[in-house]
């Protein structure tokens, strides 16, 4: 696992991206601290197949209760 500071990743964010595009994890630390780890995706992570089938299955098609985001965004506005 390689190791960037974070002014060094803020720096080269794009450098350090395809190396965890090619697999490699990467830990960023400030003051010697570890803040977060950047793994690369795993194909897991990015099917979304059934997802909403399954919510369908929880809600029944029916609305979410609550508001709806529009009326949020209006109330927000006011």
């Amino acid at each position: 696992m390689k190791t960037v500071t974070l002014s060094k990743l803020r720096t080269s964010l794009d450098s350090v991206l395809r190396q965890v595009a090619d697999g490699e994890e990467i830990q960023i630390t400030e003051k010697r601290k570890t803040l977060a780890r950047l793994l690369p995706a795993t194909p897991e992570d990015a099917d979304w197949s059934g997802t909403f089938e399954k919510l369908d299955d929880i809600w029944g098609r029916k609305p979410l209760p609550g508001k709806a985001g529009s009326e949020i965004v209006a109330d927000g506005r006011r």
